[in-house]
């Protein structure tokens, strides 16, 4: 069974809910029936991605305002969905309505959570996400929409300090190529998670546990959907490239 029709059963009961309010009177017409993937995967796809466009606009809007480079982000991330038109315009949807939502983003947060199944790659792409949107105002962090993505780390049960690495400087941009990126050694060292003082077998330790997470045997073998076998790999490359600049700095 694929991936995604495996969720519907942990997140069918979400449609009736708050999130139905956005969500479940779109969900009939956006099936289609010359689509041959069956509607249990359709509807996990959905439900996914109402939740992550109510998500991108409650933690755009936190600091007071949507910016340009906000809208901007949430238009790539549109496109990088892959969507049809339908699918599209659903999306831009959900994101307007809750704008305005009185529905907590914790809830949402909670409930991806339940819907996922807690696959640490998938709740890494989603916090991928938005995180950068939040980044995408620049270096000057507001205080509320850390504390989202923070939150969402949480309630996703990922490891903690992944947020943090990210700001440090640990976070691989779509289609990263490594060879056109300048890094300098130190933030070689804050993508790991690591300092000078680090010895070479921590080094070496912290290294094998990060990229483990993104093996792609490992993500094959979980019959992950595309888009986020593409995060993960972007996330690989980013590990791998600061792991190098620190085994040639230490000549190990």
């Amino acid at each position: 069974m694929n991936w995604w029709g495996k969720l519907i059963g942990t997140g069918v009961g979400m449609i009736g809910g708050p999130m139905g309010a956005i969500a479940g009177a779109a969900l009939g017409h956006l099936y289609d029936d010359d689509d041959p993937t069956p509607q249990t995967e359709q509807k996990a796809r959905v439900l996914y991605l109402a939740y992550f466009f109510s998500c991108a606009a409650k933690i755009a809007k936190a600091d007071g305002h949507i910016s340009e480079e906000e809208i901007r982000v949430v238009e790539s991330l549109i496109n990088r969905f892959g969507l049809d038109q339908k699918r599209v315009e659903f999306a831009k949807n959900v994101f307007r309505k809750s704008k305005t939502s009185r529905r907590s983003i914790d809830e949402d947060f909670k409930e991806v959570g339940h819907l996922i199944g807690y696959e640490a790659t998938v709740g890494q792409s989603f916090l991928g996400g938005l995180f950068e949107i939040v980044h995408s105002n620049g270096e000057k962090w507001n205080e509320l929409q850390v504390r989202y993505l923070l939150r969402c780390e949480e309630r996703l049960k990922l490891k903690p300090g992944i947020v943090k690495s990210w700001i440090q400087g640990g976070y691989a941009p779509p289609h990263y190529d490594s060879s056109n990126n300048q890094i300098s050694i130190d933030d070689a060292y804050r993508m790991l998670g690591l300092n000078h003082q680090s010895s070479d077998s921590e080094v070496k330790s912290i290294y094998r546990r990060k990229a483990a997470s993104f093996h792609p045997d490992k993500l094959k073998s979980k019959n992950l959907p595309e888009e986020f076998i593409s995060f993960a790999n972007d996330q690989l490359a980013k590990i791998n490239h600061a792991y190098d600049m620190i085994c040639k700095s230490r000549e190990i």
